[in-house]
């Protein structure tokens, strides 16, 4: 059975458990119009309709949409060094957290916790029903592996911001309305082994969007990685490797609708479109990139020359009173440079409708202050409604698989440099890429603190706008060397943006919402923000 094209908002779910806290809106209710838990579940359709619930719950502003005001999947980028030069200063979502003078009532904290916790919510509500229905046992099987694949994603990214979270695996009721924290390496570890129990509940290939075996392997690969344990994220990966995935031979199209049905997508976040209503990846507008983020130059130039160099270029463009002028930007810095460049970024010497990051967008207002624009995601040849044209968002691919694997093999201390060498050269030789191999220009018998940094390097580059560079600064405690190389952008720019600030320890780690300690007294907020 094919799972619906559109994911469903079902009313079911506003009556029966429609979650953001565990508070009130955790409860189980029933409707008294819709239908209730009690009828619900006795078809395969009902069960059908309930995992289309669990997916459609992804599409959250706050997770893996792209409307233009809220964090979405390219914006979480933009609290670190890819992005965050807000040219709409405090109106986006994450802007605080950026700028550093965030706080637990910042709605950044609450909007990612309650979609989060909606996921987690709906799913649970399947896992604990679904064996009251009447279908083939296989199918059941599967069913609950999707909906248990979905929850491990959640709590992968809870556990990576907020750390220590409730851990909730079944729809809560009046008695047991509050919860408390698990720690998170409780958690990490009931999600593992999750992972591990249901991987063989889950086919190989599926309709595109649907969690498969490789998707939670990789997932599995991903939270074990994030935590540090190395032979279990190595495990997992090389699993993946096994069941056919191919890097797409062009990364310039992998982003965009043409690029959907590629081997290499292990799981994406769907949409349909255009006209559906459903969003985007990525919200553009008016057919341009959203003037209101834009990326950053020490992006930009982490993209080295097609020889496999840093650019020892600094002229980025003509300098009035101390600043960079941004009418008139050097195209020429950003010649001659990895081909990902300009599938990521929109930079001096690229044009849409006739109009550059020099002249702005929609009748040539708001220049970007950087010069700089996010272009994955956006399609210059898309003329329809740009902020509804159907462009899944992946959230996991196998290029990262790839990069993830390297990294464990070297974190764990024992490898086979050759084969870590492999698995990044083949990434960087993706057909129209195509950039030099690591031992012809960093050398072979590298130290493994230096294999690291190509890979750190790598990841940056290959996977920017992906929602995962966050996590990777929060895990290799490196957002102070990410802000601090922002901050030195701007001054030596004279770049018009306010500065940004880092406050410690306490920014490795994501405060409690303030809305959910005051409704769950259980609830207590992590030490760093007390």
């Amino acid at each position: 059975m094919k799972l619906v094209n559109k994911y469903i908002s079902l009313a079911l779910l506003s009556g029966t458990l429609l979650t953001t806290s565990c508070s009130d809106s955790f409860l189980q209710k029933d409707s008294l119009t819709e239908s209730s838990s009690e009828t619900f579940w006795q078809t395969s359709s009902d069960a059908m309709m309930a995992l289309a619930a669990c997916y459609d719950a992804l599409q959250s502003n706050q997770l893996y949409n792209s409307d233009q005001y809220s964090l979405g999947p390219l914006y979480m980028d933009c609290v670190t060094d890819n992005g965050g030069h807000f040219n709409w200063s405090g109106w986006m979502e994450g802007y605080d957290l950026a700028m550093g003078i965030h706080d637990p009532s910042s709605y950044i904290f609450s909007g990612y916790w309650s979609a989060s916790y909606e996921v987690i919510s709906r799913c649970n509500l399947l896992i604990n029903n679904i064996d009251r229905v009447s279908m083939d046992e296989r199918e059941k099987a599967r069913y609950k592996a999707e909906a248990i694949t979905l929850r491990a994603l959640m709590y992968t990214n809870l556990t990576t911001t907020y750390q220590d979270v409730p851990y909730l695996t079944k729809p809560l009721t009046m008695e047991d309305a509050e919860c408390e924290k698990s720690e998170r390496s409780y958690i990490v570890a009931e999600v593992m082994k999750d992972l591990k129990d249901i991987a063989f509940d889950l086919p190989e290939k599926a309709d595109l969007g649907r969690v498969t075996r490789g998707a939670a392997y990789a997932l599995l690969g991903r939270i074990a990685l994030y935590n540090e344990k190395w032979d279990d994220a190595i495990s997992a990966y090389q699993e993946v490797r096994k069941l056919g995935y191919a890097l797409h031979p062009s990364y310039s199209t992998l982003f965009t609708t043409v690029g959907q049905n590629s081997s290499e997508i292990i799981f994406s976040v769907r949409y349909e479109g255009p006209g559906k209503g459903e969003g985007t990846a990525f919200n553009a507008h008016w057919n341009t990139p959203l003037e209101a983020i834009n990326g950053t130059i020490d992006l930009a130039d982490a993209f080295y020359t097609t020889d496999g160099m840093p650019t020892a270029d600094k002229n980025y463009g003509q300098m009035k009173d101390g600043k960079l002028d941004i009418s008139s930007p050097n195209a020429a810095h950003f010649e001659n440079r990895d081909p990902r460049l300009y599938a990521t970024l929109f930079v001096p010497g690229m044009y849409w409708n006739g109009r550059g990051c020099e002249s702005g967008w929609y009748g040539g207002a708001a220049p970007s202050y950087s010069t700089v624009y996010v272009m994955k995601y956006f399609n210059p040849e898309d003329t329809g409604n740009s902020w509804d044209n159907g462009q899944d968002f992946y959230v996991i691919r196998y290029a990262e698989v790839l990069l993830s694997l390297a990294e464990a093999m070297v974190q764990k201390g024992s490898y086979d440099e050759a084969q870590v060498l492999a698995l990044i050269n083949e990434v960087r030789q993706r057909a129209d890429v195509d950039m030099p191999k690591v031992e012809d220009v960093e050398g072979s018998g590298l130290s493994s603190a230096a294999l690291l940094e190509v890979i750190k390097h790598e990841r940056r580059v290959e996977l920017a706008f992906e929602a995962l560079r966050l996590f990777d600064l929060l895990r290799w405690k490196e957002l102070d060397k990410a802000v601090d190389n922002i901050e030195k952008e701007r001054i030596s720019l004279g770049l018009g943006y306010e500065p940004r600030k880092f406050n410690g320890d306490r920014d490795y780690v994501w405060p409690i919402p303030t809305g959910e300690l005051d409704t769950n007294k259980k609830l207590v907020q992590h030490d760093l923000w007390k």
